[in-house]
């Protein structure tokens, strides 16, 4: 299972339709991933090619959610991060 790294731009890491263009990055995905959390037509959230599924883990200051790939069925992990909770020393580590 591949594990990917988001850190959003922004504090929340709701998923809606508002959200779009909001700017989530992804140090592991590259460009194809830096849109936003969206939602898709039967309302099931996704980050790029990826379909999030369920949560699979959480700690203080990130969630890991399971993934599945849109067009190849493959899933992965992607570790999703709160910036807002890191402490300085922290957030200097993951980068920005």
């Amino acid at each position: 299972m591949n594990v990917f790294v988001l850190i959003p731009q922004h504090s929340s890491l709701s998923a809606s339709r508002s959200e779009k263009g909001s700017g989530w990055s992804s140090r592991s995905l590259g460009a194809r991933c830096r849109n936003s959390i969206a939602s898709c037509s039967d309302e099931q959230p996704h980050i790029g090619n990826y379909r999030l599924l369920k949560t699979i883990g959480k700690g203080n200051f990130a969630k890991v959610k399971l993934a599945r790939h849109i067009l190849t069925g493959r899933e992965v992990a992607i570790k999703i991060i709160d910036k807002t909770q890191l402490n300085p020393t922290s957030l200097q580590k993951v980068g920005t």
